[in-house]
């Protein structure tokens, strides 16, 4: 009783933790999902670290493998929780067919004696016999027959349900080697977790113990930002003037078109027609840009946003030190706020960058001893900062994965490109643009 009580007592706790939860199916996907990610991220992990040398992209790194563990070993909790719902569930059905296999074996061990205490023929004769008249003597005749049936039936079902009892212990067995497994798995996801926050501490020690350097290269890297924002400003301007021109020029050539046609028919403009009052007004659902005036610039555009979240990377390896907004980074008496407008993505020094899309080259300009490429995709321009040399220049078509420079080093010496993504009006983040690792 006391086991049957703890085991209903569990199911409620269970019950109410797992309300609204996802399948144990789609956990056990997610968690594979977890675990292929997260050995990407060693492996680019490892790869940074043969310089070791502890930088930012390291620490990022390890901050993302340390939350996508935590993810793996929630997902393994949600499962066990699954997989102990079962158990009980199991356990309510064995204790359920014990029930239905006595009550069986009662009901067919009274059939049994009834039989035997009427097993002579003479009694079978005599009951036959005993019959008002001849219909009554077949409905007898019919119900010892259904009698011997059902005496079959029930043993039939006392066999059924003997095998169904076995077949529910031996899914209990499998219920709990599997449960037995995801706690196993479990412990092993938390010392790997243990150990990448200690390596973690460690790389945080190490660079908060460089504040002064730090913060000495964070000013000149704020400095760089504000010229490459200004920059990006100026070209977004310069587009939208020229696209502006374009417009009226073309507007204008229609105009005299228009007019010189009308004077070679001798005909007067017509005007007009009026407007109904209760004409219901059409709204374009998307709101064009003057950047998209001309069909190529539209469909560039249009091709981009399709394309969200699923652009390459500009580089085939590299780890992101630094995300779009506001990031902490850790200093010796407090966390140093570093504003990023858009994603810095450590790999190695000389690397091939790649455009992440088509589009054509509006410019490339210097930002002190390195140079930067803007490609416009439609109203969308992608900016590629830090190179040491550019392969492309102004005016140029560039495709999806063409290489348009190579990563220069930051002022730690470490290899970094920066990449972002704007609009004329707002700047976007990157990492929602391109494809996860």
């Amino acid at each position: 009783m006391m086991r049957r009580f703890s085991l209903l007592l569990l199911g409620y706790i269970l019950v109410s933790l797992g309300a609204g939860a996802q399948s144990k199916e789609e956990l056990q996907r997610q968690t594979q999902e977890l675990l292929r990610e997260i050995e990407m991220v060693k492996r680019d992990l490892a790869e940074t670290q043969k310089s070791k040398k502890q930088t930012l992209g390291v620490l990022r790194s390890l901050e993302r493998k340390i939350d996508m563990r935590n993810l793996v070993i929630n997902n393994i909790k949600g499962e066990v929780y699954y997989v102990e719902k079962d158990i009980i569930k199991t356990y309510r059905d064995i204790d359920t067919l014990k029930q239905e296999l006595i009550t069986l074996k009662d009901q067919y061990a009274q059939s049994v004696v009834y039989a035997y205490k009427n097993r002579s023929n003479y009694d079978f004769l005599n009951f036959l016999f005993s019959s008002n008249d001849f219909p009554d003597a077949l409905k007898r005749l019919s119900y010892l027959k259904s009698y011997r049936t059902l005496r079959e039936q029930k043993a039939g079902d006392i066999l059924n349900t003997q095998k169904r009892l076995e077949e529910k212990i031996a899914s209990l067995t499998g219920k709990r080697q599997e449960k037995t497994s995801a706690l196993e798995e479990q412990n092993k996801q938390m010392k790997v977790l243990e150990e990448d926050k200690h390596e973690k501490d460690k790389i945080v020690y190490e660079l908060s113990s460089q504040e002064k350097k730090l913060l000495a290269n964070l000013k000149v890297r704020e400095k760089q930002r504000q010229q490459v924002q200004n920059a990006i400003s100026a070209v977004i301007k310069r587009e939208r003037e020229e696209a502006l021109r374009r417009e009226r020029e073309e507007a204008a050539k229609r105009k005299a078109t228009d007019d010189a046609a009308r004077k070679a028919n001798n005909r007067a403009e017509p005007a007009a027609p009026p407007i109904a009052a209760n004409k219901p007004v059409t709204r374009t659902p998307r709101i064009q840009s003057v950047l998209e005036n001309t069909p190529e610039g539209l469909i560039s555009s249009q091709k981009f946003e399709e394309n969200r979240g699923k652009l390459p990377w500009p580089v085939d390896k590299g780890l992101i030190s630094l995300r779009y907004g506001v990031n902490q980074v850790p200093g010796k008496t407090r966390s140093i706020d570093v504003i990023s407008d858009g994603i810095s993505i450590e790999t190695e020094v000389g690397t091939a960058v790649k455009a992440i899309f088509d589009g054509e080259v509006s410019s490339v300009f210097n930002i002190g001893d390195k140079q930067t490429v803007m490609v416009k995709h439609g109203k969308y321009f992608t900016t590629y900062s830090n190179l040491q040399s550019t392969a492309v220049r102004r005016g140029s078509k560039v495709v999806a994965g063409q290489v348009i420079g190579q990563a220069g080093s930051n002022d730690d010496g470490v290899g970094e490109v920066q990449l972002r993504v704007d609009t004329e009006t707002s700047t976007l983040n990157p990492e929602l643009w391109i494809r996860r690792k």
